[in-house]
């Protein structure tokens, strides 16, 4: 049986019997298109189907399931359309017709089957909707709504049937005789998250199943109305596992507990120790700087914070974490850090970018103070392996400096490119193109003048000028 994200409101817990459910939510939230995901799956399991409605036409019916050779599976009724002006009439002819249609499914199963044990078989379920219950009571009054249910009902049961009634919520105290004929109890729900508005759903009750604490999941509805939920679309950030129960958050970051964000950070905080594997190497970096961190007005404690802070976002960020240690580097540069690859000219770029999207969303919720703000310069080019003065083995070379030269341009959430790099960019992706523009050039030391870009969208970057160029464009 296949009532939509089942398995995530129960905890994968898929063995119930035949429920008639009351769902409640906003409207807007996608009920009927809840209704409609019921009825495919049965539509599609060749089940069949009824869909009462007060709200749609046949023809908006045909469209919203696409019936076709299926339409014999499928019997649509609304009782506003049987007669010019809604009555009592009405309810019964749509009472007569479902009550019809379940007589011919009994009699097509004597026909078909031969044993009396078929009937016990899941083919035999019928999937209904109705949609909605504080609509169709609006027209013909909640008392004779109750009357109706109190003859629809115990056919629909005696069908095995899986039903979903839906209504809209907050459930006013008017409508509390019809939804007692329900076994269970969904509820759905808009939440605010960065400006938008995410959907979630849970399981509040249902008949033989003990619901302990019910769980808020995620659902999200596509453009051809099929629904997603938690199993697609949170999953645990250290093994990858279905996150049944709310999530623990560390850095925006989802975990089954706080042991498993305990882990993460462990792992997170070990880098293996630097091993070249050639003297002269070509990288691609992102030198990354926290702007005001030298500020004397800052506390120690609080650089000491920002740095650690910016450290796990960057080793958070998939173009860093997901990228074998063999093929980056990665240079402190108290306060920031250089990060080299050795191959992809876009996992600098990707980096910035997804750095940008954490900060940005952990600036939100923090005071002016403990905010933390970058700018970020990107450059290729060759490095060679030294040994410092502890001899220790490091890297350094001109694709670190330039990355560096790059990023002393720009101010807060600046990112600046250098012209090759730009270049190798560029040609990717028409996004590429499109986000990376030319700003002009500068003169750095010993008289080399460089060509800058700056990247940047409604997502990252930022679009005003640095600086450093306005008192090159505006000096006399």
């Amino acid at each position: 049986m296949a009532i939509p994200g089942l398995a995530e409101l129960t905890d994968g817990d898929e063995n119930i019997s035949p429920t008639l459910f009351l769902l409640a939510g906003p409207p807007g939230i996608g009920k009927r298109d809840y209704c409609r995901e019921l009825l495919e799956e049965g539509l599609g399991s060749k089940k069949r189907c009824i869909f009462l409605s007060s709200k749609i036409t046949d023809k908006e019916n045909i469209e919203l399931f696409d019936v076709k050779d299926r339409r014999f599976r499928l019997l649509f009724v609304n009782p506003v359309l049987l007669y010019e002006t809604p009555n009592e009439k009405a309810l019964e002819e749509t009472l007569t017709q479902i009550t019809s249609y379940l007589s011919e499914i009994r009699d097509d199963e004597s026909q078909d089957q031969q044993s009396s044990s078929a009937m016990e078989n899941d083919d035999n379920i019928v999937y209904f909707a109705m949609d909605s219950l504080n609509h169709i009571c609006d027209i013909f009054e909640v008392s004779s709504i109750k009357k109706f249910l109190a003859r629809l009902v115990p056919q629909l049961k005696k069908r095995k049937t899986i039903g979903i009634f839906t209504i809209d919520s907050p459930i006013s105290t008017e409508y509390q005789p019809i939804v007692s004929f329900c076994d269970g109890i969904m509820e759905m729900k808009f939440e605010e998250s960065n400006d938008s508005l995410i959907r979630k759903i849970r399981l509040l009750s249902m008949a033989g199943h003990a619901m302990t604490k019910p769980t808020w999941i995620q659902f999200s509805i596509d453009k051809n109305g099929s629904f997603s939920f938690a199993y697609d679309l949170l999953k645990c950030t250290l093994d990858g596992r279905i996150i049944q129960h709310p999530p623990v958050y560390y850095l925006d970051l989802p975990f089954h507990s706080e042991e498993c964000a305990r882990t993460y950070r462990k792992f997170m905080s070990v880098f293996k120790e630097l091993d070249p594997k050639y003297e002269v190497l070509n990288y691609n970096f992102c030198f990354i700087d926290i702007v005001g961190l030298s500020n004397p007005e800052l506390a120690v404690h609080r650089q000491k914070e920002k740095i650690v802070r910016l450290n796990e976002f960057i080793s958070s960020c998939n173009s860093f974490r997901k990228i074998s240690d063999d093929l980056k580097i990665i240079l402190p540069a108290g306060d920031g850090m250089a990060i080299g690859y050795e191959n992809n000219p876009e996992l600098p770029y990707k980096l910035s970018v997804e750095l940008h999207k954490f900060l940005r969303k952990y600036n939100k919720r923090m005071a002016h103070d403990n905010q933390i703000k970058v700018r970020i310069g990107l450059s290729s080019g060759p490095v060679f392996t030294v040994y410092d003065i502890s001899n220790r083995l490091n890297v350094w070379g001109p694709g670190i400096i330039m990355a560096r030269r790059v990023m002393d341009l720009g101010d807060s959430w600046h990112i600046l490119i250098s012209e090759n790099f730009a270049m190798q960019l560029k040609p990717l992706y028409e996004e590429y193109r499109n986000n990376i523009r030319l700003i002009g050039s500068y003169e750095i030391k010993h008289g080399e003048k460089i060509s800058v870009y700056s990247a940047y969208s409604d997502d990252y970057g930022n679009p005003e000028l640095p600086e450093k160029f306005k008192q090159i464009y505006t000096s006399p």
